[in-house]
């Protein structure tokens, strides 16, 4: 997007117009539409409240009329005294009612972009204005009608390749090559992807009841949105992450004879796509090694395996994935041990309480401790806050000064860092009722009977994983 002085003039001019809007249609009259005059969008280009059955939807750009019947971008508008943190739900049903590809959510203070796969809805960023006034160029670029231009294009470009194959099928069954004639043919070529190097990551907290299967479920489902290949591994009997996900260990995989963790621990042949359980909920895809029961009896057995410690490191190298999440029990066994020598890094979950702060000098010395007979060091790639009582703000404050306070007393605890507070997934119900149904917070849309109030809390708790999963990217991209 080509940026001159004019352009950026005119852009903050619009943003700080905001300050004068005391309702929705004077944003919408006074900012949004000059804003779109701006990026280049004619009268013609821009509908407005454009029906989708029984909902309306504030500003429709870039209608497709013909097919395949898709839009580029929608924009619902919320007056600038009212707060748009949960408003998402309702901009997600009307990208998925107009099959529009972008959404733009806004009170003119905060900007949220949501993308459509045709599939399900992904939240992309959030801009404040005060950032917007100098660094526009992603939100810009990405609303320019240019670019909506030669988006729309593509869609038609593919579109025409479908119809293309259909025609070469028919003419293959009827034996009429004239068929081929109503449309060009044109080469398929399939991109080529390189190969990932795996970051593998033990979440681990020898203290219960801290949230830390909930949150490596839904941390891995967030990166999966992302786009990220992620598998999870099931290490511990009690097999929470595994029925989380859908996954019944008995009627699943015992009685259909297939294969999960104790297998591929103890069977030295066994390979990891033996055992591996895919499962989908839209666009997010997550591999799952389970567990069972049964490893609770199996610590004898483990021992005696020869270097057994190092088995599921063996098992995990040249695997084809962006991130290996381990799920161990709550203790510190053989199991977690196997865990931690395989691993690249460990996720620590905290509450911020009491309790599960003091765990914490047990959790680095175990790790350090492991990381003495390894080739390489296992850092600590952060503490992550789950069940967080966002009421509790002078406690919750008090509660990070004991944390670093700990930290800072152990061997390399000051090389330890807490994940922003944009991060802490809050302890919410609704959080707790998407694993009870066996499926991460993400797969939200594919639950019935959610109340409006139900939507609101999960956009809470979705924006936390999101933040967390992209401030993991970030350390595991500068540690790279």
């Amino acid at each position: 997007m080509a940026i001159s002085e004019e352009f950026h003039r005119r852009w903050c001019a619009l943003l700080e117009r905001v300050d004068d809007c005391k309702s929705e249609k004077a944003l919408e009259t006074e900012v949004l539409l000059p804003m779109l005059e701006l990026l280049g969008y004619r009268p013609q280009d821009i509908l407005q409240q454009v029906p989708f059955g029984k909902k309306r939807v504030d500003f429709l750009l870039r209608a497709q009329q013909s097919a395949p019947y898709c839009h580029y971008l929608i924009i619902e508008a919320k007056s600038p005294k009212q707060s748009i943190a949960h408003n998402s739900w309702q901009l997600r049903d009307y990208l998925l009612a107009s099959g529009s590809i972008l959404g733009l959510l806004t009170n003119g203070k905060q900007f949220r972009l949501l993308y459509n796969d045709g599939e399900t809805v992904h939240s992309l960023w959030n801009y404040s204005r005060d950032y917007l006034y100098q660094s526009y160029r992603v939100l810009g670029s990405l609303l320019w009608k240019r670019n909506c231009d030669r988006v729309m294009e593509v869609f038609g470009s593919s579109h025409r390749k479908i119809h293309e194959q259909l025609v070469r099928a028919i003419a293959q069954l009827s034996h009429d090559p004239q068929v081929l004639s109503v449309l060009p043919i044109q080469p398929d070529l399939s991109p080529l992807t390189a190969p990932r190097n795996a970051m593998i990551i033990t979440v681990f907290n020898n203290k219960g009841g801290v949230g830390k299967t909930t949150l490596t479920i839904n941390l891995a489902a967030a990166l999966a949105q992302m786009g990220k290949r992620v598998l999870l591994i099931d290490i511990d009997a009690q097999a929470n992450l595994t029925t989380g996900l859908g996954i019944d260990p008995l009627e699943d995989i015992e009685k259909v004879g297939r294969k999960d963790i104790t297998h591929l621990l103890t069977e030295p042949r066994l390979v990891l796509d033996d055992v591996i359980v895919k499962k989908r909920w839209g666009s997010v895809v997550l591999d799952v090694v389970p567990s069972h029961i049964r490893l609770s009896n199996m610590e004898n057995q483990l021992i005696q395996i020869v270097d057994s410690d190092r088995i599921l490191a063996k098992k995990l190298k040249s695997q084809d994935y962006d991130f290996v999440f381990i799920d161990p029990p709550p203790s510190f066994g053989k199991v977690n041990r196997i865990s931690l020598m395989a691993s690249g890094g460990v996720l620590v979950p905290t509450q911020l309480s009491p309790y599960p702060i003091r765990a914490l000098e047990f959790v680095l010395g175990q790790v350090e401790e492991v990381g003495q007979f390894r080739e390489t060091p296992l850092p600590i790639v952060g503490i992550a806050v789950s069940m967080h009582d966002r009421t509790s703000r002078a406690f919750n404050l008090s509660m990070v000064e004991e944390l670093y306070g700990r930290l800072n007393k152990l061997p390399g605890g000051n090389q330890v860092q807490l994940f922003s507070e944009a991060t802490w997934v809050p302890r919410l119900n609704i959080v707790s009722k998407s694993q009870s149904e066996g499926c991460p917070l993400f797969a939200i849309d594919s639950l019935d009977g959610l109340s409006a109030q139900d939507r609101t809390a999960a956009e809470n708790a979705l924006a936390s994983f999101e933040s967390l999963a992209q401030e993991l990217l970030q350390k595991v991209e500068a540690a790279a």
